[in-house]
């Protein structure tokens, strides 16, 4: 590869990327769930994975706060969660820039906006080290949601 030239991501992985992203749009209707689950495999993905823990501690996340979300089917949303993390993995631009908007559109709404900036900040805690990736990618989250740039305390 030349220098300047970027690899290219194989088709494949953008098919795939983009169906995922698809469905998840399809199955998940709740727009705060879709702030928080896209924010939480953002900051959890950032390092270039997403762990078995860190998953595990979303859906610990989510029924905690069951009771904002319109019902939940959690054996659906459990499918979708990895076809997300998948797409997250597979086409990381396109999944930020898609996430990002989901998160924007729960700007205007302090309660729910403060919920994805904590499930942000958890997914960002989830492995127990905070990476620069993830702060740099919090940074990113907190910008959609129009907060400042307070940065995540150590662990």
């Amino acid at each position: 590869m030349k220098e300047g030239e970027k690899m290219a991501i194989p088709e494949e992985s953008v098919a795939y990327a983009l169906a995922a992203w698809n469905r998840f749009e399809d199955s998940v209707s709740d727009g705060l769930l879709r702030a928080v689950a896209g924010a939480f495999v953002l900051v959890a993905a950032a390092d270039g994975e997403l762990s078995q823990d860190e998953a595990d501690r979303f859906f610990e996340v989510l029924r905690s706060k069951a009771d904002v979300f319109a019902p939940i089917d959690f054996a659906e949303l459990a499918k979708t969660f990895g076809d997300l993390s998948e797409a997250m993995l597979a086409d990381p631009e396109d999944g930020k820039r898609l996430t990002l908007q989901y998160v924007a559109r729960v700007k205007g709404i302090p309660q729910h906006a403060e919920l994805v900036k904590s499930a942000a900040e958890i997914a960002a805690a989830a492995d127990g080290r905070l990476q620069a990736v993830e702060e740099s990618v919090m940074q990113d989250v907190r910008g959609a949601l129009g907060m400042g740039a307070e940065r995540i305390p150590q662990l």
